[in-house]
């Protein structure tokens, strides 16, 4: 067989289709994948919207998604980690190996970093090419709905582990996968008390059930206040602002004590203003930027995390579907009301 089913990004507009492509070649150090499940991400329905973010970054006609779980079922000549049969993730962010960064064990913040499914073809498809690199080896026994979703858990971890929470109270803005990980991870790692905020009361409760002890809706409470009154007047000790909403930026430096932490680590549409002064200068405050997963350490914390059962990582998917539902699918991703969406190539 030398063709696949895929989903393209066809036409520089919005929207997409399903279309027969054909199957990737394999260059030396690259791995070819069948995909078993894809997961569907926020830069995913730039994508498909066809924001100005994925107009700067995305040239069609190509192939997009990039947060899978598939089985090698063919590998270039020189590679040598990974072996046919084997089952992956991937590690979606392509660094190029050679800069100061990658050279100091900074991969993940390469200055000339390629992302599957936006820069170069992605994996909403059968099958997929990608560099042995960013190919993460899996237990054979992963269910394909877990393994999909690894490199966005990876995210919320990542930010978990930047600050001190043992023993801490922590803020966590926004309650979308990623921010829900995060609530669950530093429940686990020791947090005394986690507030969570979303504006969907939905992704409210599923933070209840991911381990948050109060959760509430920024549009019905007076957040900082709330952090305050939670904390004896002092405010949170670290607060994790993942919903890319610039008001939240605000709530988040604003609702932390002096001398706190905080950690950053969602997307804002465009510049944000702050009051530097008396949110962050006077208060000392410690703050920390965040992006995608550290290579490899943070996937190791990942699995660790999957392997203890610290949170159950299949709570996150809240919907499934066969690709060819996916105009559907990103409908329900864009909803506010979903956690992850799945998609299954092939079906």
């Amino acid at each position: 067989m030398d063709t696949m089913q895929a989903l393209v990004k066809a036409r520089p507009e919005p929207g997409a289709e399903l279309s027969t492509e054909a199957i990737p070649q394999l260059k030396p150090f690259d791995v070819l994948v069948r995909v078993k499940a894809a997961a569907i991400c926020g830069t995913d329905v730039h994508i498909y919207d066809w924001t100005p973010y994925a107009q700067a970054r995305v040239r069609p006609p190509m192939v997009f998604g990039h947060e899978f779980c598939g089985e090698v079922v063919a590998t270039g000549p020189n590679v040598t980690r990974v072996a046919t049969g084997d089952l992956i993730a991937g590690e979606t962010h392509v660094p190029c190996g050679h800069c100061f960064l990658c050279n100091t064990g900074l991969e993940h913040i390469c200055k000339d970093m390629k992302i599957l499914g936006v820069h170069i073809p992605g994996v909403f498809s059968e099958y997929a090419v990608i560099p042995e690199s960013v190919a993460w080896k899996l237990p054979a026994d992963t269910p394909p709905l877990v393994g999909a979703i690894l490199e966005p858990v990876g995210v919320g971890v990542h930010a978990a582990y930047a600050a001190d929470v043992r023993g801490a109270t922590v803020l966590v803005t926004g309650c979308g996968p990623i921010g829900l990980t995060t609530v669950g991870v530093v429940k686990s790692l020791g947090a005394r008390l986690v507030i969570a905020s979303d504006v969907s009361e939905k992704r409210a409760e599923l933070a209840r059930e991911f381990g948050a002890d109060i959760a509430v809706s920024p549009l019905r409470e007076d957040l900082v206040e709330l952090a305050r009154s939670a904390t004896s007047g002092l405010g949170v000790d670290v607060a994790i602002e993942a919903s890319g909403a610039a008001s939240a930026v605000g709530q988040a430096l604003a609702s932390t004590r002096r001398a706190g932490q905080v950690v950053l680590f969602g997307l804002m549409g465009g510049p944000v203003a702050l009051d530097l002064v008396e949110d962050v200068i006077y208060k000392e405050l410690n703050i920390k930027g965040i992006t995608g997963r550290e290579m490899w350490r943070t996937w190791y914390q990942v699995m660790e995390i999957v392997r203890s059962g610290a949170i159950d990582v299949k709570k996150l998917v809240t919907h499934e579907f066969p690709m060819s539902e996916f105009e559907e699918a990103i409908r329900v991703a864009k909803s506010g009301g979903a956690g992850k969406v799945v998609l299954y190539p092939g079906q």
